[in-house]
């Protein structure tokens, strides 16, 4: 008898959990995505800010000690339009180092966030990705910065900024309807 009862409580028990509309909550803990290629460590491919930052911490903290022109940021403010930019980086690269984590840091403070839309690109030392995109696109240097406007190239940032980055930033947006 006990055994009996023993079996159904446990028999009950599995169906309730199993029956539970509760999902159990999930973290999403990133892990390190970078890979060695011609014995570098990076990362390669299509990445995002959060991977880029997870994996390359030193970057974040160049992004939070920048401090972009304020009127330039106030001139962003009033861009109008949605743009997209594809950024092509290389996190063996110095300058990809400053400059890609100074172009966050001007679109959060000259609150572009929901006017562009950003691709993050990580290539090899060769400036190449696993399909022909970078040689389609002509890839020279690092970090290159392509703006779109209605899948229309209309500017490009190239290694270093002419001037200050959120000055060529403000340069290409602002010649556009």
């Amino acid at each position: 008898m006990i055994r009996f009862v023993f079996s159904s409580l446990l028999i009950f028990l599995l169906l309730v959990s199993c029956t539970s509309k509760e999902t159990p909550k999930q973290t999403s803990q990133l892990t390190s995505k970078k890979v060695v290629l011609d014995d570098i460590e990076m990362l390669f491919g299509t990445i995002d800010k959060k991977q880029l930052y997870f994996d390359y911490p030193e970057w974040k903290t160049e992004e939070d000690f920048y401090q972009p022109d304020s009127a330039t940021i106030e001139a962003l403010k009033s861009v109008n339009g949605r743009y997209k930019v594809d950024i092509f980086l290389g996190t063996w690269c110095s300058d990809s180092e400053r400059e890609v984590p100074h172009f966050f840091k001007i679109i959060q403070q000259a609150n572009l966030q929901n006017k562009l839309s950003l691709q993050l690109y990580a290539v090899n030392r060769k400036l190449k990705l696993e399909n022909d995109l970078t040689d389609r696109l002509k890839i020279e240097r690092v970090p290159t910065f392509i703006f779109y406007q209605n899948d229309k190239e209309i500017g490009r940032i190239v290694e270093t900024p002419n001037d200050l980055l959120e000055k060529d930033l403000l340069t290409i947006l602002s010649k556009t309807k």
